[in-house]
């Protein structure tokens, strides 16, 4: 379900569901050690690496243009 500002306005306990999540995230976040900050980081480059190679193979299946994902390192 893809959210947008316009379902925020509409419904506010949408809104306070989404801020309780992103409060926990935020805790989690700041909970976490180095070493797990960089194992997780770690996992999402082994990760994109795959999505990547499979992107291309069902690029060059299909022949259509399709958007292409850039990958920003922090």
């Amino acid at each position: 379900m893809a959210m947008t500002n316009c379902d925020f306005s509409r419904s506010p306990l949408l809104k306070e569901q989404y801020q309780r999540d992103m409060d926990l995230i935020a805790v989690a976040l700041q909970e976490e050690s180095q070493d797990e900050r960089e194992e997780r980081l770690s996992l999402v480059a082994r990760s994109w690496s795959l999505t990547s190679t499979c992107f291309y193979a069902q690029l060059e299946i299909n022949d259509t243009p399709v958007y292409t994902p850039v990958l920003v390192r922090p």
